[in-house]
Order: structure tokens, then sequence, then C-alpha cells
């Protein structure tokens, strides 16, 4: 496995991986990258290099998962960052997208069951909303804490594992059911780009989660354990 560097180009970084192009807004990048690094790219933007790469070797790599040498130079604020600029883009941008080719689904095939279709998206929705708002309103104030010297109490990070739900059950289901039970006279066309949209942010939203259940909680984790 060949992973990415900090002096690759970055533009080669997104012509390897399209769905990258998923990452980079949420770190603040734009395209137009000419022949810059990776270093040179986030030291341009004021972007920590070590967060960047391990976000897009992670995006990108099945088998990839960082050593603790490369985790020990991560910083936790900018990884929340990152992660709460996810978070929008999912509630602004990522989500209605997947709501809107549904809809166009529905009105092109003339669903019968087409309510309840979409009584299932507004579902997921308010899943994802109260997932994200937890993570805002209790997880990331606690790390800040953690990061200020406090010695939090009343809360540890375990407790967010326990309460970590798991947001793409339900895309899964609605995959099942395009692929499973649309009307013969709904073809493989017009369904295509909604299960494009599907599959794309369910693969962004496993790596995600990793990203918050694997990284995430080690590193504060080794702040818990430093503070005791």
């Amino acid at each position: 496995m060949q992973v990415f560097t900090e002096k690759m180009k970055a533009a080669d970084l997104a012509l390897a991986n399209y769905r990258l192009l998923y990452v980079f807004p949420c770190f603040g990048l734009g395209l137009g990258l000419g022949e810059m690094t990776v270093r040179q790219m986030c030291e341009r933007n004021g972007i920590s290099t070590p967060l960047f790469l391990l976000v897009c070797n992670l995006y990108s790599f099945d088998d990839y998962f960082p050593d603790m040498n490369v985790l020990t130079q991560i910083p936790l604020a900018d990884l929340m960052l990152y992660l709460g600029n996810s978070h929008r883009d999912y509630l602004k941008n990522r989500i209605p997208a997947v709501i809107d080719k549904v809809v166009n689904l529905m009105e092109d095939c003339k669903l019968k069951n087409g309510k309840i279709l979409m009584e299932f998206c507004e579902k997921y929705r308010q899943e994802v909303v109260a997932h994200l708002k937890y993570e805002e309103e209790t997880v990331f104030p606690y790390i800040r804490e953690l990061l200020g010297g406090s010695k939090a109490t009343g809360y540890q990070i375990k407790e967010y594992e326990l309460n970590h739900s798991n947001i793409d059950d339900a895309l899964n289901d609605l995959k099942n059911i395009l692929i499973k039970y649309l009307p013969p006279d709904c073809s493989v066309e017009k369904c295509r780009n909604v299960l494009i949209e599907l599959f794309l942010f369910d693969s962004d939203l496993r790596k995600h989660t990793l990203l918050e259940d694997q990284i995430l909680m080690t590193l504060v984790e080794r702040i818990e354990k430093n503070s005791e």
C-alpha cells in the first residue's frame, strides 16, 4: 500500500481518489492546486499536514491506520474543526442532495408508496441531526475543557462510544428498498443517480465514523489518562 505523503503533489491526491473532493472543502480548500506539494498547500492555508494526510489516507485506503507516531502529531482542536465542518456539509449539502434525488425519482417513477419513502428520508435526516447535535453540544465542549487544562467531571469519552449511534444503517435500508422493490417500469437509469449518491455518502459516513471512533477517541483517552 503506497500511502499519500507530504512530498506528493496536492492535485495528485484528488486525481487518485475523486472522493477526496468531499474532504478538501472541509479543510477550507478549493481547487486550482497547481504544482504545490501537500506540505506547501497545507502550510499556505494554515492546515496541519499530518492531520490532512491522515484524513486523506484514511478515506482512500481501507487497510490504512496510523501508528502512534502519526497520532501524536495530530492537533486535536484541528481534528474537531474538520469534523465540525463535515457535520455542516452533511446537513447543508449532502443530505439535501440525497433527498432531492429521491424526490425526483418519486416524481419520475410515480411511486405509489412515495410518501412512505419520504417519511423514511425525513426520519433519517432527524437521526443525523440528533447524532451531530450530541457531538457538537456534549462531546466537543468536553474535549475543549480537557484541552484547556480543566479536569472535567461527570463525563468521560467512553460515554461517547456508548451513545454513538450508527447513522449509516438507515442508508443501507434505503439502498435495499431502491434496488429490491422499485417497480419494473422505473428503469436503472432513473434510479442510478440516487444510488450513486447514496453509495458515495455511505462510504463517506463510514470513514467519518472511523475517524471519530478510532482516532478522536484514542486521542481523547490519552489526554484523560494523562490528566488523572
